[in-house]
C-alpha cells in the first residue's frame, strides 16, 4: 500500500506541474499532503525519468512546455526497436539495463499520469454539471488562483462551461462577482445542498483569450515573440493560437488581439522580457513600463 500511495503521489505531481500557473513548494506539499523533503525526492525521480522541471521567480516550479508531456516520448514500435537494439549490447551490460528501465518507467508513468488526470477532471466536470442542472451551490476545494498565487476554497453558483470545458463561468458568493474558474486548477468540487440564491446577478460574457470576462474587448495587445515565448503562449493560453503569425524571415512571431484586461498578458510579458518586444498598443506599452519601473523601485 505504501508503494501504491507513492506512485499515485508521483502521478499527481506530474499533473500539478503540468497545470498552470507554476507552483511553489508549499502549494505542492499542500496538494500532495506530504513534506517538502519528499517533494524534492520526487523531483529527482522525475528528472531521472526524463522530465524537465523548470524553476521560476519566487521558487515556483513547472514541467517545461518545450517537451510536450501530453505525448508519449516513444511509440510502442519505437520502444520495441529500442529494446532490441539495447539487448544487442549483451545481457550483463548495466548501462543497457538502466536505459531500458528508464524507457519502460517513462512510458508507464506517462500513461498512468494522463489517465489519472483525465479521470480526475472528468469527475470534476460531472459534479459541476449536476450542480448546474439541480440549481445548487458548489464548493471548489483548493483552487489555485493565477492572480493571487493562493490556494483557497471557493463557494460559487455555477452557470456554464466555456468552450472545450476549459473553464467554469460562475458567480462567487464571497465577492459577489461573476468569474471564470479554470477546471485544471480545481483540487476537487462538492455539490452543496444549498439552492442558488443570486441568479438575478448571474451574468455570462464570453471570456477573452486570457480568460477575463467583460462587456467589451476594448484593449489591444501586440507583441513580437521568440519561438520559446511563442510555445509558452500557445500552451498557457490555447485560444491565442489563431492570433499568432510567423514573421519572415527572422524566425520570430507576432501576436495581436483585443482583450478585456492587461493583467494576464502583462504577467506573461514580464515572465519573458528577454524573449518579447511590446510593439502596441501605446496603452499596453505604458502598462508594462509602469510595472517594470515600480518593480525596479521596490528592488532598490
Amino acid at each position: 500500500m505504501h508503494n501504491q500511495n507513492r506512485i499515485y503521489r508521483v502521478y499527481q505531481l506530474v499533473n500539478i506541474l503540468k497545470a498552470r500557473p507554476p507552483k511553489s513548494i508549499s502549494v505542492i506539499t499542500k496538494h500532495l499532503g506530504t513534506s517538502e523533503r519528499t517533494v524534492y525526492r520526487y523531483f529527482d525521480l522525475l528528472k531521472e525519468l526524463g522530465f524537465r522541471i523548470e524553476r521560476g521567480k519566487g521558487h515556483t516550479y513547472w514541467i517545461s512546455s518545450v517537451v510536450n508531456t501530453d505525448i508519449l516520448p516513444f511509440t510502442p514500435q519505437e520502444v520495441d526497436y529500442l529494446e532490441k537494439l539495447i539487448k544487442t549490447s549483451g545481457k550483463k551490460n548495466k548501462l543497457a539495463d538502466s536505459v531500458m528501465l528508464k524507457v519502460q518507467n517513462s512510458v508507464e508513468l506517462q500513461i498512468g499520469s494522463n489517465l489519472i488526470f483525465k479521470a480526475h477532471l472528468s469527475q470534476i466536470v460531472e459534479q459541476i454539471s449536476i450542480a448546474i442542472i439541480d440549481n445548487k451551490q458548489l464548493l471548489i476545494r483548493n483552487y489555485n488562483s493565477a492572480n493571487s498565487q493562493t490556494v483557497t476554497d471557493r463557494i460559487v453558483e455555477p452557470m456554464c462551461f466555456t468552450d472545450n470545458y476549459e473553464s467554469l463561468s460562475a458567480f462567487e458568493i464571497k465577492t459577489k462577482k461573476n468569474k471564470y474558474f479554470n477546471i485544471e486548477r480545481m483540487g476537487s468540487v462538492q455539490v452543496l445542498e444549498k439552492p442558488m440564491r443570486y441568479e438575478a446577478q448571474h451574468q455570462f460574457y464570453k471570456p477573452d483569450i486570457f480568460g477575463f470576462q467583460g462587456k467589451t474587448l476594448n484593449k489591444e495587445v501586440e507583441i513580437e515573440l521568440s519561438l520559446r515565448a511563442c510555445l509558452m503562449l500557445k500552451e498557457e493560453f490555447p485560444m491565442s493560437i489563431p492570433y499568432i503569425q510567423p514573421i519572415q524571415p527572422n524566425g520570430r512571431y507576432r501576436f495581436k488581439a483585443q482583450v478585456q484586461s492587461f493583467q494576464a498578458p502583462g504577467r506573461f510579458v514580464l515572465g519573458f522580457l528577454n524573449d518579447i518586444n511590446v510593439v502596441g498598443s501605446i496603452e499596453f506599452q505604458r502598462f508594462i513600463s509602469k510595472i517594470i519601473k515600480k518593480s525596479s523601485v521596490n528592488e532598490v
